[in-house]
């Protein structure tokens, strides 16, 4: 299915929550940086925003803001691209709102008086809300089932708690019918699906929607305009290309190096895969045959 992988950026310092701006360029979370950096079309890096912390998953909302999933300052400091970072801080994990300038405006530290853990990644909806995994690093070590919820904020900023008892939930996404919420399950190597009722209510009870396998960690995905869900597989070297509807596997495509954390598409013509690896802090760019999944929140 794709065709070429080109190294796009390099000396990033665990790289992860790709995202395309309202100017096109692509911004990606550092997480061991504690920051925010904004890639150009020729590979240049700059720094858009400190966060402090632990940046990990990000998204742009309609109004050009971005909204990061901060996890409190936890990073693996086993990596290349982590050996220049400062001890992790292992400090409260939020979520962030970004300025288009870069500042931070507002944060979310609770629900209903309890604090988050280690906010990890977040994906909007058509209906101005948006969900995030809110992992414990605790679970992730101990190998405990009820790794930590999916929360959800609606268009007025009303958080709740929404989804539980999952190993470790990661990476997610909304399909393009809006029918399905797909959350990855990083201690199972699983994909779950959960029917979206209205927004915010999800079915009690997941199904199943593809297995990675125990040895590659799904991290991050992105759906394609066909539907396909292509899974970073954290602690390979491999991108995962699973059925949208089924889980089925499709393709199994090889990176240059390991440490896949998630992907995203961007480019002029949005056949172009951002995928963060960060191992040893790069970010690959993919030819892909087709379009990327429209978002939900800028249609």
């Amino acid at each position: 299915m794709a065709t070429q992988v080109d190294r796009l950026a390099q000396g990033l310092m665990f790289p992860e929550g790709p995202a395309i701006g309202p100017d096109g360029a692509l911004y990606v979370t550092e997480i061991a940086g504690q920051r925010i950096s904004k890639i150009s079309a020729d590979g240049t890096v700059s720094t858009f925003a400190d966060t402090g912390g632990g940046p990990n998953g990000a998204a742009f909302n309609a109004q050009g803001e971005l909204l990061v999933a901060n996890n409190g300052g936890r990073w693996p400091t086993d990596v290349p691209s982590t050996s220049q970072a400062s001890e992790p801080a292992y400090g409260q994990g939020g979520i962030q709102t970004l300025s288009k300038e870069g500042a931070v405006i507002s944060e979310l530290s609770e629900i209903n008086g309890v604090t988050l853990n280690s906010p990890n990644d977040l994906c909007f909806d058509s209906h101005g809300g948006y969900y995030f995994t809110d992992p414990e690093w605790s679970g992730l070590v101990g190998g405990d089932r009820d790794g930590g919820p999916v929360c959800y904020v609606n268009a007025e900023g009303e958080a709740s708690r929404v989804a539980s008892n999952i190993g470790f939930p990661n990476g997610l996404g909304v399909r393009a019918d809006e029918k399905v919420l797909v959350v990855c399950e990083s201690l199972t190597g699983m994909l779950l699906s959960y029917r979206i009722e209205e927004p915010g209510v999800l079915s009690a009870m997941p199904k199943p929607n593809g297995m990675i396998g125990r040895r590659s960690v799904p991290d991050g995905f992105c759906f394609d305009a066909a539907g396909h869900i292509i899974v970073a597989g954290h602690g390979s070297n491999n991108l995962f290309v699973l059925d949208g509807n089924d889980g089925r596997p499709i393709q199994i495509i090889e990176l240059p190096d390991a440490g896949p954390t998630n992907c995203c598409f961007g480019g002029t013509d949005f056949r172009t895969l951002f995928v963060t690896s960060s191992d040893h802090g790069y970010v690959y760019a993919i030819d892909w045959p087709i379009e990327g999944m429209p978002l939900l929140h800028s249609q």
